[in-house]
């Protein structure tokens, strides 16, 4: 009988024991998880100058800036690279850089908030 009861006694203690030891937590979060890949990196870059017509709104994309007739620089635009979604504004003499672009042609979109047409006027480029 004694050794029913130390038997009993040590079934009671492992099962009370490994009873503690169940410790699983199941969590039903959904929330999706998302990978985004890095974008890949371009090791030339573009730049120039915009000057504009005040009277046409013609704007025209030099590599140096061009003061020639009624032509003024184009601050405050913004330039992007089609494809890339990169974009940089003009400074106050219509300078603009960009790097991380592609080598050789790129197209490029230049909006203003009150010159040329809403949608954009579009250039191209080289990345260099």
């Amino acid at each position: 009988m004694k050794k029913k009861g130390l038997l009993l006694v040590g079934l009671v203690l492992a099962v009370a024991l490994l009873a503690g030891c169940d410790t699983r937590v199941l969590l039903d979060l959904e929330i999706p998880i998302v990978v985004e890949p890095t974008p890949p990196r371009y090791p030339a870059e573009t730049w120039g100058y915009l000057s504009y017509d005040p009277y046409t709104e013609h704007i025209r994309l030099d590599s140096k800036p061009y003061h020639g007739g009624r032509y003024r620089p184009l601050n405050n635009a913004v330039v992007t690279v089609v494809g890339l979604g990169k974009s940089v504004r003009t400074d106050h003499d219509g300078y603009f850089y960009i790097h991380g672009v592609p080598y050789g042609r790129i197209e490029l979109k230049v909006q203003h908030s009150w010159i040329g047409p809403r949608t954009g006027v579009y250039f191209t480029a080289n990345g260099r």
